[in-house]
């Protein structure tokens, strides 16, 4: 699976991660320790970035990505197309996911490293 990310969003999550190169790409929906929702009517559109210094179990399979190391569980992957997009939204700021197929979550949340 191949995660790009846009020049726009590459220039803001470059701040926000603060030097890190790696981060996990996780729904949030409930469904792992660092999802904030929760709710079965969520399941599978709303993602959440969360920088990591090591690998964290389950998220174990890495995304192919130049700049960064970008991991996803087995779970993810129910929900992922193949080829992926970061990008970010022009009216909000926010980050968006997207595919070739459509949107698929128009407010990735962002979580401070611990």
């Amino acid at each position: 699976m191949k995660l790009n990310i846009t020049n726009e969003a590459a220039f803001y999550l470059a701040d926000k991660l603060a030097g890190s190169k790696s981060f996990i790409l996780a729904l949030n929906d409930g469904s792992n320790q660092f999802s904030s929702a929760q709710g079965c009517c969520m399941i599978g559109d709303r993602f959440l970035i969360k920088p990591i210094k090591e690998k964290i179990a389950p998220f174990s399979e890495q995304l192919q990505n130049e700049q960064y190391q970008v991991y996803i569980s087995d779970y993810e992957k129910n929900f992922l197309p193949y080829n992926i997009t970061l990008d970010r939204s022009g009216s909000y700021g926010n980050f968006v996911l997207r595919s070739d197929e459509g949107i698929l979550d128009i407010n990735v949340a962002f979580q401070t490293a611990e």
